[in-house]
C-alpha cells in the first residue's frame, strides 16, 4: 500500500538539493530577470518542502527541531519583525518589500523555514557536509557566470546571474571561507585533529583550494569595497588564530605565517604604489585603492547614516517596520543628497541606509536590535562551545565567515545572497556535533494500516489537508507574482512599437494578485504619461488616460504616506497639464506636491515640481517662492540656484537672473543639453571658465 511518509524524506532532501540551484536561476523575460525568479522558485521550493516536513513532524516526533539557544533566538526576532511590521508604517511593504528586492518578511521568513528544515532532520540520513559541498559547487557555477556574456540574456562580463555584484559577495564570502576549510582539514588534518578529513581525496582537495582560490578572485573582481573590507578582515583573523593558537603544529604555524606576510606584503605593495599605471589600468585595484572619503558614494553613505540616526530617534522602540526605512528617509531628508546627484534625483531617494546594523535599528527598533544582538551571542557562544569540543578549526572557519558577512554588509544591506549564505552557515554551526549524520535504519512498515490514511493517522488527517491546502494556496500567490511580473515586464517592453498591446499587457498584470502592483501602476502611469509628452500616438487616448490616473490613485490609496508617490503623481500632472493646457491638472499637480512636502520636507524636487506648476499657471511670483525654499533650504546646490535664475530672466530682473546662474555655475552645475548651453552663451557666460 501506499505509505505517504515513505516519500516525504525524499521530497524534503531533492527539495533542499534543488534549493541550491537557486541562485542560478534567472528568466531574461522578467521585469528583474536576476532576482525575482530566484526569490519565486526558492520560495516555492520551500514551501513545498515545509508542507512535506510539517506532515512528517506532526506524525513522527523524529523530525521535530530540539531546543537551540540560536534557533530560539533567531525565532524571536523573526516575532519582533512581525511586531515591528504590525505597528509600523506600511505593513504591506514590510511583507512584500519592493519589486527591485523582494526582501520583505514573506521572503525571509521562507529563509527561516529553509535554516528550520535544516536543523530538524538530524535523524533521517541527510548528510550535511555533501549538502555544503554541493552548495561550494553551486557557487563556482554562479562565480563563473560572470566571465560569460550573452546580450539576448541580459548576461554582462564582470555581473553575472546576479547581475548586481552587491548581492553575490556576500555569498561567495560563506562558501569561501567553506572552500578553505575542506582544503585545510584535508592538508591538516592530523594536526587540526579532524575526524573526517580522510574521506577527501587528493582531487577532491585540490578542487577546493582551486575553487576557494577562484571565489576569492571573483570577490575582488565584484570591486565591492565593503565586501572586499570584511573579506580581507576575515582572513586576516583566520590566520591569525591559526598562528597564535595549537590549532595547528609549530611546522605548519611557520608555514602559514611566511604566507601571510607574504600576502600583507603584496596588499602593502599595492597601496603604496597605487598610483602607478599598472595599478591605475586595473579596474578593480584602482577602485580600492582609490576610495576618497570626499567621493559621492562615501558621502552619500555618510549622510544616509546621520539620516537613519535621526529616523531612530523617532521611533526608538519598534522602529517603523521592516523595509520602512524610506519612509524615515523621506521624513529626515537631508537637501546635501542633491549635490551628488550629477543634475539627476536619484541620489535623493533612499529606501536602505546601506549598513545593515542602522537597518536594523531604524526598522525594528531597539526591542529587535537587542534581539539581533542576542542572535549574535549565542551564535559566540555556540562557536566557543564548538571550539571547546575539539573541532577548533571548524569553529575557526565559521568566526572568520561571520566576520567577514559583518564587514560585508556594514556597507551594505542583506539581500538574496547574503540570507543564501547566512542560514546556510547557521544551520552548519547547530548541526556541528556530526556534519555526516548517520542514517537510522527505517523499521518495515507494518502490513496493517488500520486507522490510517496513506499511512497517516486519521486523526491527523485534517491537518494534513490543511497543510496541503496552504502549501497550495502559497504557490499560488508565488505564481501570481510571477505572472504579474512578466506581464508588467512585457508592457514595458513593447511599449514603444505597440501602446494598445502594452497597455493590455500592464492591465493583465494588475488583474493578478501581485504586492507590487502599485510599482506596476506607476509604470503604466509614466508610460502613458510619457507617450503624451512626446505626441507618441495613443488609442483611445482619454479613456486610456483616464484608466491610467485612476490606477495610480489606487497606488496613492495602498501607500499613503510614501511621498515619492506623490512627487511622481506631481511631476506626471505637470506634464498632462502643459500639453493640454488644462489649469486643473496644475492644481492637482500642486495638491500632490504639498502632500509630498508635508511628509518629506526641503525635498528640492518636489519643490521644483511645484514651482513648474505655478509658472505653467502663470503665477511667477509663487513660482519664485517656491524656488527660493530650494534655495534656502541648501544654498550649495547649483540646480536650485540655476532654476531660480532662470525664472527671474523669465520674470525680466536679467541681473538676479545673471547672477543666479553665475552662482549655479560656480557651484559645479553642468548644462544638461545643448538648449541650456544656449541660454548661458545668450547670456555672455563664458561656459569653459566653469
Amino acid at each position: 500500500m501506499f505509505r505517504i511518509e515513505l516519500y516525504l524524506p525524499k521530497i524534503i532532501k531533492y527539495g533542499l538539493y534543488a534549493i541550491l540551484l537557486t541562485p542560478l536561476a534567472f528568466w531574461p523575460k522578467a521585469l528583474y530577470p536576476f532576482l525575482t525568479p530566484k526569490f519565486i522558485l526558492f520560495q516555492i521550493l520551500i514551501e513545498i518542502i515545509f508542507g512535506a516536513w510539517l506532515i512528517l513532524a506532526i506524525s513522527n516526533k523524529e523530525y521535530r527541531p530540539k531546543f537551540s539557544w540560536l534557533l530560539a533566538a533567531i525565532t524571536a526576532f523573526s516575532g519582533i519583525s512581525l511586531i515591528s511590521a504590525l505597528f509600523g508604517v506600511d505593513f504591506d511593504r514590510s511583507v512584500w518589500g519592493i519589486g527591485p528586492r523582494m526582501t520583505g518578511l514573506f521572503a525571509e521568513f521562507h529563509f527561516l523555514v529553509w535554516f528550520l528544515v535544516l536543523v530538524s532532520i538530524s535523524k533521517s540520513g541527510f548528510d550535511f557536509k555533501k549538502y555544503l559541498n554541493f552548495s561550494f559547487f553551486v557557487s563556482l557555477a554562479v562565480a563563473l557566470t560572470a566571465f560569460y556574456q550573452n546580450s539576448q540574456w541580459g548576461l554582462a562580463l564582470g555581473y553575472g546571474v546576479f547581475s548586481n555584484a552587491t548581492f553575490a559577495a556576500p555569498y561567495f564570502i560563506f562558501h569561501f571561507f567553506w572552500g578553505i576549510y575542506q582544503f585545510s582539514v584535508f592538508s591538516f588534518s592530523r594536526l587540526a585533529g579532524s575526524r573526517t578529513a580522510g574521506q577527501f581525496s587528493v582531487l577532491k582537495k585540490w578542487l577546493f583550494g582551486i575553487g576557494g582560490a577562484f571565489l576569492f578572485i571573483s570577490i575582488i573582481l565584484t570591486q565591492i569595497r565593503g565586501a572586499i573590507l570584511g573579506l580581507l578582515i576575515g582572513i586576516f583573523i583566520f590566520g591569525l588564530i591559526l598562528i597564535f593558537t595549537d590549532i595547528l603544529g609549530r611546522r605548519f604555524r611557520i608555514l602559514v605565517s611566511v604566507c601571510y606576510l607574504l600576502f600583507f606584503m603584496g596588499l602593502s605593495g599595492i597601496w603604496y604604489w597605487r598610483d602607478s599605471r599598472f595599478i591605475q589600468n586595473f579596474g578593480p585595484i584602482k577602485k580600492i585603492t582609490g576610495a576618497s572619503l570626499s567621493e559621492t558614494t562615501v558621502q552619500t553613505r555618510l549622510l544616509a547614516w546621520r539620516t537613519a540616526w535621526e529616523g531612530f530617534r523617532d521611533r526608538p522602540l519598534l522602529g517603523a517596520g521592516p523595509e520602512n526605512f524610506n519612509y524615515l528617509f523621506n521624513a529626515r531628508y537631508n537637501p546635501k543628497f542633491l549635490g551628488f546627484g550629477n543634475g539627476g534625483f536619484d541620489e535623493t531617494w533612499f529606501d536602505k541606509p546601506h549598513n545593515a546594523f542602522l537597518e536594523i535599528l531604524t526598522e525594528t527598533g531597539i526591542t529587535g536590535s537587542l534581539l539581533y544582538i542576542l542572535v549574535w551571542l549565542t551564535v559566540a557562544l555556540a562557536l566557543f562551545k564548538l571550539f571547546r569540543s575539539g573541532q577548533k578549526f571548524l569553529s575557526l572557519t565559521l568566526f572568520s565567515a561571520f566576520i567577514a558577512y559583518f564587514g560585508a554588509v556594514f556597507f551594505s544591506f542583506d539581500s538574496f545572497g547574503s540570507w543564501f549564505g547566512l542560514y546556510l552557515f547557521l544551520a552548519c554551526l547547530i548541526l556541528h556535533d556530526n556534519l555526516l549524520i548517520p542514517r537510522i535504519e527505517e523499521s518495515v512498515p507494518p502490513r496493517r494500516d488500520g486507522g490510517k490514511i496513506l499511512g497517516i493517522n486519521r486523526k491527523l488527517a485534517p491537518f494534513v489537508i490543511g497543510i496541503v491546502a496552504l502549501v497550495i494556496f502559497l504557490i499560488y500567490i508565488n505564481y501570481s507574482i510571477w505572472r504579474a511580473n512578466m506581464a508588467d515586464a512585457d508592457a514595458l517592453r513593447i511599449f514603444p512599437v505597440n501602446t494598445a498591446q502594452s497597455i493590455d499587457s500592464f492591465k493583465r498584470s494588475l488583474n493578478y494578485f501581485t504586492p507590487y502592483g502599485s510599482e506596476y501602476r506607476f509604470d503604466l502611469a509614466s508610460s502613458v504619461i510619457g507617450a503624451t509628452q512626446k505626441n507618441l500616438p495613443i488609442q483611445d487616448l482619454e479613456n486610456t488616460l483616464n484608466f491610467t490616473l485612476s490606477e495610480a490613485d489606487k497606488a496613492l490609496a495602498a501607500h499613503p504616506k510614501n511621498a515619492a508617490y506623490y512627487t511622481d503623481m506631481a511631476k506626471l500632472y505637470n506634464i498632462l497639464g502643459e500639453k493640454s493646457g488644462d489649469l486643473s491638472f496644475l492644481t492637482q499637480a500642486e495638491e500632490y506636491g504639498k502632500k509630498s512636502l508635508e511628509l518629506s520636507p526641503d525635498r528640492q524636487e518636489t519643490l521644483f515640481y511645484l514651482a513648474q506648476s505655478a509658472l505653467l499657471k502663470g503665477d511667477i511670483e509663487l513660482s519664485l517662492e517656491w524656488t527660493k525654499q530650494a534655495v534656502t533650504a541648501n544654498s550649495a546646490i547649483g540646480q536650485s540656484h540655476w532654476y531660480l535664475g532662470r525664472l527671474y530672466i523669465i520674470k525680466g530682473q536679467k541681473t538676479e537672473g545673471i547672477a543666479e546662474i553665475e552662482r549655479a555655475l560656480a557651484l559645479g552645475y553642468k548644462p544638461l543639453n545643448q538648449g541650456e548651453k544656449n541660454i548661458i552663451k545668450n547670456l555672455g557666460i563664458e561656459i569653459n571658465s566653469q
